[in-house]
């Protein structure tokens, strides 16, 4: 019924896909083929599990009160009989090659979700912003100058690398938590529990996606795994302690599993000086580790700052006014779409896991103990937290949080009495979880459809705060400028500065785009607003002196140019327009001089040798120039 219910949802909200039904709209933005094939998965999924459930009844449906009982008991005598299998450990390591050819083929090609463009520039210039998440920037830290040491670009192509190499390790962390959840003797189980986990929302993550949360979230499965050893009695609790400490020097967000490791350590067997120590181990590590990354108090006392006034009401501009509270049916509509998005098939099995161990009393045992104890705190933060960006564009943040629950929920379904998850059961829930999961990477795997679904959650319909659609438009914008469609730039550079009209970024990008399709005598007080509102922004000063010099007024497009120089620093593109400007003003002396400066200090920067053979008859070496490499 879980598995029909979504599926009819997802084949309504598809037909005409808006912003509010953000995780179940996404084969509507797909081409036709690759549409029909994710909802032929799909609807596939839900065939097969309602067909195992009705061949429980050889009566049929209408005869469950009096046959059922007597062909549920024939299916179950099957499944205990059933022979168990062994799955050779040769075949795993085989099936890891399709998987990453998977992870790369079906790579994110836009990076509008999340904040990849930020950190993807961040990498560029060899910075990546450790706000609440320093160990996983200095990963990504590592592996730029790993890349620059090998001599290669950093790129999204590149850099996409390193998530895809977090999701083959992943997938190891998958199959080692599936083997602790499920108890069945056979192992059919514990693949079935293998395909739901890998198949599960979050691992868009690992599909190229430049962010810490691919680091984050395999510190976070780790720590899971061991916590569910140790709370089987298995392994020593030092090696939780350690998880944890890296797990919060990864993101400061998933501080809240330290009430599970609490628990593991309460019922722990060693002496209690010794379980102290443990649990001392993993605050020392997470400290010591802020200190070597030279990442201060003042930095993640300001993190945790920041987050509490996302839940705390009353302590934000009218710019980051959230549009609903968090006990309201908006928030709640994108708390259950961050579900459906990040784990569809584990939300399923939980209603039918609580059901089934409700209604035949089945003892907790401390799997799922330790896992609750994980799980509800996280499920806390995600639900109270409003951070000021698109909820649909913060999935990252919010199914991170939500991991724990995912597992539990994954244990809890693989361990209904008298319901072994084998055979079409397990093949429907696989198939389900595929065609969910392909859903939302195809999206992403190809830039049009991305970008059309991107826009839809950030553009006049979507029900968010003023700062999301500003700052979701502005990245559309230096997209649409990226593929020189500045008519597509300029609408959404006028989408971002109707949001927040007092940012002069926006007002400089807006006259950009009117410099761009030639409307120059419009660019001008856009521009010149942006200066007044931001006087320190080069680019401003140079956008400006660009309009005036297409409107042959040289003398203001040379003082534009300079103040942009001033401001900016020495660049050849602006200084070469300042001898342009000098030139056509009838200052020919003094913008020789700057073309053979220029000329002499960015030998690779053609312009200004050809300017000065143009109009001068001389080439760099003939007016003494003397090229020095920079």
């Amino acid at each position: 019924m879980g598995a029909a219910a979504f599926v009819a949802a997802v084949l309504g909200f598809s037909q005409s896909p808006g912003p509010r039904a953000w995780s179940l709209h996404l084969p509507g933005f797909l081409p036709d083929p690759l549409r029909t094939f994710v909802l032929a998965l799909l609807v596939a999924g839900a065939f097969l599990l309602a067909f195992d459930f009705l061949r429980g009844a050889p009566g049929g449906a209408g005869e469950v009160s009096r046959a059922g009982g007597r062909g549920a008991k024939r299916r179950a005598a099957r499944e205990q009989t059933a022979p168990s299998f062994r799955v050779p450990g040769w075949l795993g390591w085989i099936l890891l090659l399709p998987w990453i050819y998977t992870l790369w083929r079906l790579e994110t090609r836009t990076r509008f979700l999340g904040d990849g463009t930020i950190w993807l520039d961040n990498i560029r210039t060899g910075n990546p912003n450790p706000f609440s998440e320093p160990l996983a920037a200095a990963v990504w830290g590592a592996f730029a100058r790993l890349l620059r040491g090998n001599g290669l670009p950093i790129d999204p192509i590149t850099a996409g690398l390193l998530p895809i190499l977090c999701g083959i390790v992943a997938a190891a962390l998958f199959w080692a938590i599936a083997s602790e959840i499920t108890h069945a003797p056979s192992a059919g189980s514990r693949v079935a529990a293998f395909a739901v986990l890998l198949t599960m929302g979050v691992v868009q993550l690992y599909f190229g996606y430049i962010e810490s949360y691919p680091i984050v979230s395999l510190a976070l499965l780790a720590y899971l795994w061991l916590g569910l050893r140790r709370a089987r009695g298995e392994g020593s609790l030092l090696w939780p302690s350690l998880a944890l400490g890296v797990c919060v020097a990864s993101h400061l967000s998933t501080a809240f599993l330290g009430l599970s490791f609490l628990y593991l350590v309460f019922r722990a067997k060693e002496p209690w000086p010794k379980r102290v120590g443990v649990a001392l181990l993993a605050p020392a590590l997470t400290m010591a580790l802020f200190f070597l990354l030279g990442y201060p108090p003042a930095k993640w006392l300001g993190a945790f700052r920041i987050a509490a006034r996302a839940v705390e009401p009353g302590h934000q501009l009218a710019l980051f006014e959230r549009p609903y509270g968090v006990f309201s049916l908006g928030h709640g509509a994108d708390i259950l779409n961050a579900i459906l998005l990040s784990m569809p098939v584990p939300l399923i099995l939980a209603v039918a896991g609580i059901l089934g161990r409700w209604s035949t009393k089945q003892p907790n045992d401390p799997d799922p103990m330790f896992l609750g104890i994980a799980a509800i705190p996280g499920m806390a933060m995600a639900v109270t937290l409003i951070l000021p960006v698109a909820p649909a564009q913060d999935w990252d943040l919010t199914a991170t949080l939500l991991l724990p629950f995912a597992v539990l929920a994954v244990s809890l379904g693989f361990n209904i009495p008298k319901l072994p998850m084998r055979g079409l059961r397990a093949l429907g829930l696989a198939t389900l979880g595929a065609g969910a999961l392909l859903s939302f990477v195809l999206v992403n795997a190809f830039e049009e459809t991305g970008l059309n679904r991107y826009e839809v959650l950030v553009g006049p319909g979507a029900t968010i705060t003023g700062y999301a659609r500003a700052y979701g438009n502005e990245l559309l914008a230096t997209y649409d400028v990226g593929r020189k469609d500045y008519a597509r730039a300029l609408i959404h550079a006028q989408r971002a500065l109707d949001a927040e009209p007092t940012n002069p970024r926006y007002w400089v990008k807006k006259g950009a785009a009117l410099y761009e399709l030639h409307r120059y005598a419009e660019a001008i007080p856009v521009l010149e607003e942006g200066i007044r509102r931001g006087p320190a922004r080069d680019d401003a000063h140079y956008d400006l002196g660009n309009c005036y010099a297409r409107q042959k007024r040289y003398p203001e497009a040379a003082a534009s140019f300079r103040e942009a120089i001033k401001l900016g620093g020495a660049r050849p593109d602006y200084d070469n327009n300042l001898a342009v400007a000098l030139f056509y003003a009838g200052v020919t002396d003094s913008a020789r001089t700057v073309w053979t400066e220029v000329a002499r200090r960015w030998p690779w920067y053609g312009l200004a040798q050809k300017s000065l053979q143009e109009h001068f008859g001389v080439g760099a070496d003939s007016a003494k120039v003397r090229a020095t490499p920079r």
